[in-house]
């Protein structure tokens, strides 16, 4: 279904271009306004969510989907329900892209750290929505985990979208590849529990794949 747009966090966008707190030129700060004033004027986001009761093999009941990986399946330990997620910015966002790669390449890259500040605000305004809801009704809301993070296979992309219909409700397709299609997209697992959960740590602390991984080597 289609949502509102958000707004943008310039401070998110900053963050998609390896921003690490230092002072920003005034003149950049300006032109990620106006690319963020443009999104918000020309993109137009869809989300899909459900709830699933979790069978005791971790599979989602009436689905094939079990999620894998030890740190999503830790993540979901002691909740008897999972909600899958999938969210785009839709085709605008892939028409605009275009247009600023043909224009030049420093407005391109500018242009895809709002559009990933774009769908994580998206995603972070259905989250939101959802942990209300939740609230409601006595029962708690687990982080957003994406196949990609710790050790959770990127492949499942392709099994969330299958499950949510993602090409028929909201337009998201995922290729051969694994790439999703819009690229501005998002699918995600969260746990539901009648017990409050414990939120993850952010940053690498909170990763199984931390020794292995070649960006935080780099300091990434």
């Amino acid at each position: 279904m289609q949502v509102r747009m958000p707004s943008i966090p310039m401070r998110e966008a900053l963050h998609f271009m390896g921003w690490r707190g230092t002072p920003v030129e005034p003149q950049l700060l300006e032109q990620i306004g106006e690319l963020i004033e443009q999104a918000k004027h020309e993109i137009q986001p869809y989300a899909a969510l459900q709830r699933f009761a979790m069978e005791e093999n971790g599979r989602l009941e009436g689905t094939s989907l079990i999620p894998q990986g030890h740190d999503v399946q830790k993540m979901l330990s002691g909740c008897h329900e999972a909600v899958l997620l999938a969210a785009t910015l839709g085709a605008g966002s892939e028409r605009m892209l275009l247009k600023a790669q043909a224009r030049s390449s420093a407005q391109a890259v500018l242009l895809d750290a709002v559009l990933s500040a774009a769908i994580e605000a998206v995603c972070d305004a259905q989250e939101a929505a959802l942990r209300k809801e939740l609230a409601a009704q006595e029962l708690y809301l687990t982080d957003r985990f994406s196949p990609g993070y710790g050790d959770m296979p990127l492949a499942q992309t392709k099994d969330i979208c299958a499950v949510l219909s993602a090409d028929k409700t909201i337009g998201l397709t995922v290729s051969q590849s694994g790439i999703m299609i819009p690229r501005k997209s998002v699918t995600a697992i969260m746990g539901v529990s009648r017990h409050p959960v414990s939120r993850r740590p952010s940053g690498c602390a909170a990763c199984s794949m931390r020794e292995r991984c070649a960006l935080r080597r780099k300091g990434d």
